[in-house]
C-alpha cells in the first residue's frame, strides 16, 4: 500500500469532538499563555468585571444603596478563515505511516479504521495549530500578500492602538544600545516594567502577570542568567532551564522569530508584559456557513489534500494592561 484514498469530512459536534476540541482545550490551550474562546456564542464578547474600590459606609438602618460594579466588554471580530494543504501521494503515505510506526499499538498490516484516520488528523491538526498560534501574535490584514495576513495577531492591534490621536497603551523602544548592551535581556524586561501603568504593576500579586518575548530577548535574559557566580547558576548553565521569571514573573518565548525576519511592517524584538486574562485567541465552527475539514484523494493530481474552513479572531480587552517594548 502507497496510497491513502478514504476520504474524511469533519462536520457539525464531529468537527467540534475529534477536530478542534483537542487542540484548543487543556494542555494545548495552556501551552499558549491566554485565554482561549471556542464556539463562544457570536459575536465572542470578552468580559472584564471590577468592584467598586471604595465599599464602607458609615452605618445607618436600611439600604443605602451602592454603585454597581464597573463591566468592560470588547467584541473579537472574527475572520472566516481557510487553510488548504497538497502533498504527493508518496510523501503523504510516508508522513502518515511515521506517525503510525510510532504507537506501540498500531498494526503495520492493516493500515485502515481509527488508526489511520487518528495520524492523519493529527497531521493536519499540527499544523493548523502552529499557523494559529504564530498568526495571534504576528498576523496582519494590512498585508495585501501574505504571510499571516488572515486577521490581526496582538502585535499589529499594539501598533494600531499606539499610533491612534491618544495613545491607550505604554510603549518604549529599543536602541542599540540596548540590545548590545551587557546584560541586554534583564534590561528589557525592566525597561518595560518600569514604563508600565500602576495599575498593570498593582496586580503583580495575582500571579497572572507575563512577559511574552521574542526568542532573541529569551536568549539574551538567559544569557545574564548564565553569568552569575553562584553554584545554581552553574548547574543550570549546563542543564538547561525549563522555564524563565524575572522577579517571579514568567518569561514567555513567543517563538516567532522565524517568521519575523521575513516580515518587513514588524519589528523584529518585542516584549509584551500584560495580565494573561487580557489576551483572548477565538475560534469558532459552530456559527458560520461552510465549516468543514475534508481530507481526500485527488486521482487527477495524484496528490492528498486537505482543507479547513472556520472563524478566527484575537483581541486584548484592557490596553490599560500591557506595555510594550520593541525594536525593529
Amino acid at each position: 500500500m502507497s496510497q491513502i484514498v478514504e476520504p474524511k469530512i469533519y462536520q457539525g459536534k464531529e468537527l467540534e469532538t475529534i477536530f478542534f476540541r483537542p487542540m484548543l482545550t487543556g494542555d494545548s490551550a495552556r501551552e499558549l499563555g491566554i485565554r482561549v474562546l471556542y464556539n463562544m456564542p457570536v459575536p465572542t464578547v470578552l468580559n472584564f468585571w471590577r468592584g467598586a474600590n471604595d465599599v464602607l459606609k458609615p452605618y445607618t438602618a436600611g439600604w443605602t444603596g451602592g454603585e454597581a460594579s464597573e463591566k468592560f466588554q470588547k467584541t473579537i471580530e472574527m475572520y472566516k478563515v481557510k487553510s488548504e494543504m497538497g502533498y504527493s501521494a508518496a510523501d503523504y503515505f510516508t508522513m502518515v505511516f511515521e506517525r503510525i510506526a510510532a504507537s506501540p499499538q498500531a498494526n503495520l498490516e492493516d493500515l485502515s479504521g481509527t488508526e489511520l484516520e487518528e495520524a492523519e488528523t493529527q497531521l493536519f491538526r499540527a499544523s493548523l495549530a502552529e499557523s494559529l498560534r504564530a498568526t495571534m501574535w504576528i498576523g496582519s490584514t494590512g498585508r495585501s500578500a501574505g504571510p499571516f495576513n488572515t486577521f490581526d495577531g496582538f502585535l499589529a492591534q499594539l501598533i494600531r492602538d499606539y499610533t491612534e490621536i491618544e495613545p491607550q497603551v505604554e510603549m518604549v523602544s529599543y536602541t542599540s544600545a540596548d540590545y548590545d548592551s551587557t546584560d541586554a535581556g534583564e534590561n528589557m524586561l525592566k525597561k518595560v516594567w518600569d514604563a508600565a501603568s500602576v495599575e498593570l504593576k498593582a496586580i503583580k500579586s495575582e500571579g497572572n502577570l507575563a512577559f511574552f518575548v521574542t526568542s532573541d530577548v529569551y536568549a539574551k535574559y538567559e544569557e545574564s542568567l548564565d553569568s552569575a557566580t553562584l553554584e545554581a547558576a552553574y548547574i543550570a548553565r549546563q542543564e538547561g532551564r525549563p522555564s524563565l521569571s524575572w522577579r517571579g514573573i514568567p518569561v514567555i518565548d513567543m517563538k516567532v522569530s522565524g517568521y519575523l525576519k521575513n516580515i518587513a511592517d514588524m519589528g523584529k524584538t518585542w516584549v509584551v508584559l500584560t495580565d494573561r486574562r487580557n489576551l483572548a485567541l477565538a475560534v469558532n465552527t459552530a456559527d458560520f456557513p461552510g465549516t468543514e475539514v475534508r481530507m481526500w484523494y485527488n486521482a487527477d493530481e495524484m496528490q492528498n489534500r486537505q482543507r479547513a474552513v472556520f472563524a478566527a479572531g484575537c483581541e486584548f480587552l484592557l490596553p490599560e494592561l500591557i506595555c510594550y517594548g520593541y525594536k525593529g
